[in-house]
């Protein structure tokens, strides 16, 4: 019997017929952070977006060609704070809402802005590829559906360390 419950509730879960990228455009996540945000389905692919501004990296991760997850970094000028980057940043809309759905409570705990949706971080940069400016991060998650809050944040706060640790940084 307990054979039996395993099997139909093991059949029901979501199947990933791909495995989890170690690396989202040269920034390395880990794959428990990223995990919860991907659905089942065949392929994954990781796609840089195109660099239309000076200062501004994307990052676009779909799951058998729709769009799952997209990760931004940019720089602003020095003493920009997280609310002001957060007008700007892909998904985010302020200091009262953040994310897609537009209505989503905004957690504020610097370095980070979060809700279930979209992220921002300030990232602790040793030796910052443009002196005289911050590099912020940003995630959003395209299906709102899926993860809480505290994914999110770890999310961002994974990736943040992540590119702290890359040529933006060192």
């Amino acid at each position: 019997m307990v054979l039996g419950l395993c099997v139909s509730a093991c059949s029901s879960s979501p199947d990933r017929e791909y495995e989890i990228p170690g690396s989202l455009c040269g920034v390395t996540v880990p794959a428990d952070r990223l995990e919860p945000f991907l659905p089942a389905g065949k392929e994954i692919s990781v796609r840089p977006g195109a660099a239309e501004i000076d200062g501004i990296e994307r990052c676009r991760l779909q799951v058998d060609g729709k769009e799952v997850l997209s990760f931004t970094t940019e720089w602003w000028e020095a003493g920009t704070g997280l609310r002001e980057a957060a007008t700007s940043a892909a998904g985010l809309s302020g200091h009262d809402s953040i994310g897609l759905g537009g209505d989503e409570k905004v957690r504020e705990e610097p370095p980070y802005m979060y809700s279930k949706t979209g992220a921002l971080a300030e990232v602790s940069c040793a030796k910052p590829r443009k002196a005289d400016q911050e590099l912020f991060a940003s995630a959003r998650v395209s299906d709102a559906g899926r993860p809480d809050e505290a994914t999110m944040k770890k999310l961002i706060a994974a990736y943040a360390e992540a590119v702290g640790k890359s040529g933006e940084c060192t």
